[in-house]
């Protein structure tokens, strides 16, 4: 595990030449540190924490000397989020190291703060990692997952499905449930676990368990004119590009639904 500090109290935005810095509006993540008292926060973890995007913006609300610890299972991941991290000065300690989900190298109890977003949907049992967040978070501490729900974005219109037929998108929606419905059955995760989360917070014993929705709706329309709409056009390319390359893992899902 490797460790950054600074004393140099600067702080800096998360990344912005990365879809996930437009994840969350600005002010909304300023008032999640306020529901989450980050300022009292001394020790931060995340799992799956990827290049530390999440970890970093909410690192700028935490006081001087505050930990954070990121965690994930790709090695290349956790040697880049380091590097970026290096690069620049921080007010509070961050860590990389990795480890998977649901065997985490902490002691019980010993974090005030467990956040993961977009975790749970890759995971074969996500109750297996809500239990793992809540065995480590000391009493009184806070657990967070920011999860979807994708089933519903099959009842999105753009340009294109707005045109569809009743029909079609019936079929667009059956071929969704029946995708995530196999995925599930494969042992490759859940979709739409963002449903089912206060069921598994409740079942970890976490108790006081509140559900809220994100402020962002990331609407791409033209003129791509903005590095938020050219970054988010280039994503959903490459998307296309993914979903032709790994069509035969899609197909099995489908099919297993």
């Amino acid at each position: 595990m490797t460790e950054i500090c600074s004393a140099d109290e600067s702080q800096l935005a998360n990344t912005p030449n990365h879809v996930r810095h437009f994840q969350w509006n600005d002010d909304y993540i300023e008032l999640l540190s306020h529901r989450l008292e980050l300022s009292t926060v001394k020790t931060l973890v995340e799992i799956g924490s990827g290049l530390g995007y999440m970890a970093g913006l909410f690192g700028l609300y935490m006081k001087p000397g505050a930990q954070v610890l990121g965690f994930d299972p790709d090695p290349a991941v956790v040697q880049q989020a380091t590097e970026q991290a290096q690069a620049r000065a921080f007010s509070v300690r961050y860590q990389f190291a990795e480890a998977q989900p649901h065997q985490l190298p902490l002691p019980d109890h010993s974090t005030d703060l467990i956040v993961c977003h977009h975790v749970l949907p890759h995971v074969p049992d996500a109750g297996a990692v809500i239990a793992e967040m809540a065995r480590v978070v000391r009493p009184g501490g806070k657990v967070v997952a920011f999860e979807p729900n994708s089933a519903m974005q099959a009842l999105v219109l753009d340009a294109d499905t707005s045109q569809y037929s009743l029909e079609d998108r019936l079929r667009l929606v059956r071929y969704q449930l029946y995708y995530e419905a196999g995925k599930k059955a494969l042992g490759k995760g859940d979709d739409s676990v963002g449903d089912v989360l206060p069921r598994l917070f409740a079942t970890a014993g976490l108790a006081h368990v509140e559900v809220r929705i994100s402020d962002k709706a990331a609407a791409l329309t033209p003129p791509y004119d903005t590095e938020e709409k050219r970054l988010r056009a280039a994503e959903l390319l490459a998307w296309r590009e993914e979903f032709e390359a790994n069509a035969s893992a899609i197909e099995a899902c489908f099919l297993a639904g």
